[in-house]
């Protein structure tokens, strides 16, 4: 499992949702009074991260949270030297599922409904326990962070979405939605907050209904926000990468607006991401009727 950033996470996460949601009704015997388990076979270095307590209550079969379900064998134990047997084996290489239905660049099925993906973000919002709360009069809109500091080390192609006077816009975005009375929060899980659990980065991106940001996997948070609401994604030179266009297309139930970045230097300017943020709050209020 790839638990690197959000986009492989829940690719990954799709991937043995679709593959448990075609054999679980086949599986009998010690499944109906214990839980099915994920076999990690390799190490995982990250495992660390909060991503892997996903396994946990995802795929709990409505059991709670069970750690015997998170099973790791480690890359030593490949050698011969230990034999492990089972009754039943789900095998599910990486990718051989997920990865054909949501991908990250233009195909032509881009622009089809799927009732896989569809069924999927509405199994991810039960499974996390995200409550299913009134449209409200007016939106509450998250932008999604981005690391700056030097411990991030982003790769070139990270670093072309990094820009350098990001609390300026965070806090003029915030002065311009307080004038018309609407609550604005950034997600923000680097840091000090870099160990945040998968369920509380998903609670607290759920209670917005427009998400904006750079492009990037944090985007993809969007899972988790109420059907019918809008992703705004900035792109600098990223314009190629569909992740956030194909899930929106895909679930029907939203909208997808998208901005080229005007930058001067290093910063970004303000008042075009305004501009493209009123566009999305009158869109999301379009999409209520």
């Amino acid at each position: 499992i790839d638990t690197w950033n959000w986009w492989f996470f829940l690719q990954t996460i799709l991937h043995h949702y679709v593959a448990l949601g075609i054999v679980q009704p086949m599986i009998a015997g010690k499944y109906k009074s214990e839980p099915m388990r994920v076999l990690f076979t390799t190490d995982d270095h990250k495992s660390s991260r909060s991503f892997l307590d996903a396994f946990e209550f995802l795929f709990s079969d409505g059991r709670e949270r069970d750690s015997r379900q998170v099973w790791k064998v480690g890359s030593n134990t490949t050698n011969g030297e230990k034999r492990y047997c089972f009754k039943k084996l789900l095998w599910a290489p990486k990718n051989s599922i997920g990865g054909r239905l949501l991908v990250n660049h233009k195909h032509a099925m881009g622009n089809c409904f799927s009732s896989i993906v569809y069924s999927y973000a509405a199994y991810l919002k039960a499974a996390m326990h995200i409550p299913t709360l009134p449209r409200p009069e007016q939106p509450r809109i998250v932008w999604v962070g981005r690391d700056t500091s030097p411990e991030a080390n982003p790769s070139p192609w990270q670093a072309k979405r990094i820009i350098a006077n990001q609390d300026e816009v965070i806090s003029y975005l915030n002065d311009e939605c307080n004038k018309i009375g609407i609550d604005f929060i950034v997600a923000d899980f680097y840091g000090t907050k870099k160990d945040t659990s998968f369920q509380d980065q998903a609670l607290f991106v759920s209670k917005a209904n427009i998400m904006i940001g750079m492009h990037g996997a944090g985007l993809n948070m969007f899972h988790f926000l109420p059907f019918n609401s809008v992703v705004v994604e900035i792109h600098r030179g990223t314009n190629m990468q569909y992740n956030s266009r194909n899930f929106v297309s895909h679930v029907r139930e939203g909208a997808y607006l998208s901005m080229e970045a005007t930058m001067q230097g290093k910063n970004i300017q303000k008042e075009p991401i305004w501009t493209n943020l009123k566009q999305a709050i009158e869109k999301w209020k379009s999409l209520g009727c």
